[in-house]
Order: structure tokens, then C-alpha cells, then sequence
């Protein structure tokens, strides 16, 4: 029976000592995910402060940003505008500056083309200067598609080509046959090969002879085609005559 006593008195202690350790380690783990949640609620508190801040910056660009875009509008505008009071010209202007491109032997305009380019113009007059503006762009995108040559035949029936993204200038022989002119051009096409897949190639001419004017005009088709079957398909020729142009200067 004394046994038995001796016994219990001697596990009290250890079940106290359980108890108590168990309680501090429940405290222990309490106080750190107490921590644990304290440290997460700062954190969020610390990201949504620099959310507001980069949302009040964000705001502030935004604003500058379309105060800057309505600046450039108006700016645009005023130059569309200008640009838009070249494009306003009388029909008896107008029809002096398109008339004499009309189509003829030597190549031009053919009349339906001509009633086109009429409505263009009268379009652009009437149209915003922003709508002016976007014209532009959009001719200026669409020449970035395109290799552009332009060939001018002098007085002395020579063909100064101007040709490459340096827009170099180069003076050839006399242009005596469409044959010489083919044969020049793809002299010009092995030394400046071209650099895009469509070839628009703008031909004009001064005070030269018709027999100059007509070896060039005639020579385009067979070209066009020469240069179609050289590059195996892959690329596009296109060509167009804007006829009489004054002289212009020749850069060497």
C-alpha cells in the first residue's frame, strides 16, 4: 500500500512539468503565428501603400500624358490645316497641272485616272486637318513597302536615276532605244540591289526629243517583265510615267 503511495507522489511532478511545458509551448507557438499574422498585415499594409503610390504616379502620367496627346491634336491640326489649303486649287488650276499628264503615246494619266486624282484633291480640301495629316502618314508608311527609283530623262536625252535609301543620283548614256534603257536600269539594279520586295520605279522627263521620250515609256513593259523573271517571282515591279518635269540639278 506504501508502495502504491510512493508511486503517485512520484509522477505529480513530472505531470506538472508536462502540463507546464506543453503550455509554453502552445504560448510559444501562439506568440509566433501572432508574429507570423502581424508581419503579413504589414506587409499588405506595405504593398497596398505602394499600390496607392504607383497608382496616384500611373494617374498623373495618364493625365500629363493626355494633356500632351490633346497639345499634339491641336498642333496637328493647325498643320493639317495648312497643308489642306495647298490642296485647295481651282478647277482651272487644277485642270492646267493634270491636263497635260493626260495619256498619250508617251504614257500619263488616262482619263479616268485623271477624274480621280481631281476627286482626291477635292477630298483633301474638305477634309479635317487631322484627316490631312493621316493621309500623309499613311503615303509615308506605304513608301517604306516600296524600293522607290525615280528615272528623268534630261534634254540631252541622258537618264539621271536616283535610287538607294542615300538617295544617290547616277547619270547614264544617252537613251537611244528601249533596249539601252533596260539595259541601263539593270546595270543600276546589279549595283543598288533591291531591298524590298516591291519596286516602284517613277519615270519623268524635261525638254528632251520624243524619240528619247518613247525609247524610255516603251522600254518599261519589257522591264518590268526583265525584272519580274530575274528576281523568280519574288518580287514586284510597278511603274508609273508623271510626264514634263522641269530640270532638276544633278548631285555627283
Amino acid at each position: 500500500m506504501n508502495f502504491r503511495r510512493r508511486v503517485t507522489l512520484q509522477l505529480t511532478p513530472l505531470l506538472d512539468l508536462m502540463l507546464i511545458v506543453i503550455f509554453a509551448q502552445y504560448m510559444e507557438v501562439k506568440m509566433v503565428a501572432k508574429q507570423e499574422i502581424d508581419r503579413v498585415d504589414s506587409q499588405r499594409q506595405e504593398t497596398a501603400d505602394e499600390n496607392a503610390i504607383l497608382r496616384q504616379r500611373v494617374d498623373q502620367w495618364e493625365a500629363e500624358q493626355r494633356e500632351s496627346n490633346q497639345t499634339l491634336h491641336h498642333e496637328r491640326e493647325k498643320l493639317g490645316q495648312v497643308v489642306r489649303e495647298l490642296f485647295r486649287i481651282p478647277d482651272t488650276t487644277l485642270n492646267k497641272l493634270i491636263q497635260p499628264r493626260s495619256q498619250t503615246e508617251t504614257g500619263g494619266l488616262s482619263s479616268a485616272e485623271i477624274a480621280d486624282l481631281k476627286a482626291r484633291f477635292q477630298k483633301l480640301a474638305n477634309s479635317t486637318g487631322e484627316q490631312v495629316i493621316d493621309h500623309l502618314l499613311t503615303f509615308n508608311e506605304m513608301r517604306k513597302q516600296f524600293d522607290v527609283w525615280d528615272c528623268y530623262l534630261n534634254e540631252d536625252g541622258t537618264l539621271q536615276i536616283t535610287i538607294g535609301q542615300d538617295r544617290q543620283q547616277i547619270k547614264s548614256k544617252v537613251i537611244e532605244s528601249p533596249e539601252i534603257f533596260v539595259e541601263v536600269v539593270l546595270q543600276v539594279r546589279k549595283q543598288f540591289p533591291p531591298t524590298k520586295n516591291s519596286i516602284l520605279i517613277l519615270c519623268s522627263y524635261g525638254d528632251c526629243q520624243l524619240s528619247h521620250r518613247l525609247s524610255m515609256t516603251r522600254g518599261l513593259p519589257s522591264l518590268a517583265e526583265r525584272m519580274k523573271r530575274d528576281g523568280h517571282g519574288t518580287q514586284s515591279f510597278e511603274y508609273a510615267v508623271f510626264g514634263y518635269r522641269p530640270q532638276p540639278e544633278l548631285k555627283l
